[in-house]
This record gives C-alpha cells, sequence and structure tokens, in this order.
C-alpha cells in the first residue's frame, strides 16, 4: 500500500461527499503516533511546481505500534492484521522557497490544487490481513471534511479528525498521540514507493 505518495494527489483532485457510516463499520484505533515532517521545499509534485511545504502526519492503527510501523515503514508499508488510518495535515507555499512549521489550526481538504500560501489535510485508510494484503474495496482515501491540529509538543501532537472518504465513509474523533522519533522526507511522501514493508506485531 502506497499510503503518502498520493495523499496530496488524491486531496486535491478528488470529489467530496458526505455520509454518517462510520469508517470501517466503527474504526477504534488502538494507538497512534505523530511524525513532525520538517519545512522542505519539493520539486517533485508536478501539479504544483517547486513548493515549500511542511507537515504532521497522524498515524491511527487497531493493530502493530504505530510509531514502530512508521520507523519501519516510513510511508511505504502497514503494520499486519490491522485496519490503519494514515493522515497528513500539509502547510505550503506554491512556488516559495521557505514555509513555516506546520502549527495548530485547521487543514481543510481542498478540491482544486492550490497557489500561493495554502493548509490542506488528507487522508487514507485500509484493512490488511497477516501478509498486508489489503481487504477487498478497503483502501479508501479523503474527499472532505478536514483535519485540527489543537496542539504541536516536542512530545505530543492533540487535535480532531472530521474526514469523509469515497467509500461514503466518514471518520469523526479527537486523538492524542505521541511524537514518534522518526525523521520522514517530506518531498518523499509524494514518490512512489519501490516495494512495502509488512511490520510484524
Amino acid at each position: 500500500m502506497n499510503r503518502a505518495a498520493t495523499l496530496l494527489v488524491v486531496s486535491l483532485a478528488a470529489c467530496a461527499s458526505g455520509t454518517s457510516e462510520p469508517l470501517f463499520g466503527g474504526f477504534t484505533p488502538a494507538n497512534g503516533a505523530a511524525v513532525i515532517l520538517a519545512p522542505k521545499t519539493c520539486t517533485n509534485i508536478p501539479f504544483l511546481g517547486p513548493s515549500a511545504i511542511s507537515g504532521i502526519l497522524v498515524e491511527l492503527a487497531s493493530g502493530a505500534d504505530a510509531c514502530n510501523v512508521l520507523t519501519q515503514a516510513k510511508q511505504c508499508g502497514s503494520g499486519a492484521s490491522s485496519s490503519t488510518l494514515l493522515a497528513g495535515a500539509l502547510n505550503g507555499v506554491v512556488g516559495g522557497s521557505t514555509v513555516a512549521p506546520a502549527d495548530p489550526g485547521t487543514y481543510p481538504w481542498l478540491a482544486n490544487p492550490p497557489t500561493g500560501a495554502f493548509k490542506t489535510s488528507t487522508t487514507s485508510a485500509v484493512q490488511v490481513d497477516a501478509t498486508c494484503t489489503a481487504a477487498a474495496g478497503s483502501l479508501t482515501r479523503m474527499v472532505g471534511g478536514s483535519v485540527t491540529i489543537t496542539s504541536v509538543t516536542a512530545s505530543t501532537v492533540t487535535g480532531s479528525m472530521d474526514v469523509h472518504f469515497d467509500n461514503g465513509q466518514v471518520y469523526t474523533n479527537s486523538f492524542n498521540v505521541p511524537v514518534c522519533p522518526v525523521s520522514i522526507d517530506i518531498c518523499s511522501l509524494f514518490d512512489l514507493c519501490g516495494q512495502h514493508t509488512c511490520v510484524q506485531p
């Protein structure tokens, strides 16, 4: 599963929809983790051109330790036998060379590519088996709503989600997750994964 490479693409290209059906019939994460994505100018996003971007990733999982999954797989893999939601709150400047770190605020889903300074959110979710094969029809991506970051510290990220998915389901809940001490290059989120890591519990 290429969890993050298509995040911004999908968030800017999909059509919004809404529903009251809960994600996966009632997704209840057992644990979570956040990764602070340091600001960087990315040149590998064709539909935006060179853009300065910073962000925060939040992973919520029903199974394996989310920080361990992010440490081993980064954006190219998942934890075995789990349901996982990966949300990105992205702060950027199209054509810019500098941008402030992502901070508290509301990060809405954008229906069209932005110009100038922007905030956007994007989310994907999936259910996988013991070999990290996605259950039929379970891979779903955000098509509406927002992610709100309430606070960011060196150790914790808190906030809430009101995320609408392209399978007609919704996830609405708050989160309070520890910061995972792993470094992920924000520009790498927009590259295709050469292989996928299946992290065992």
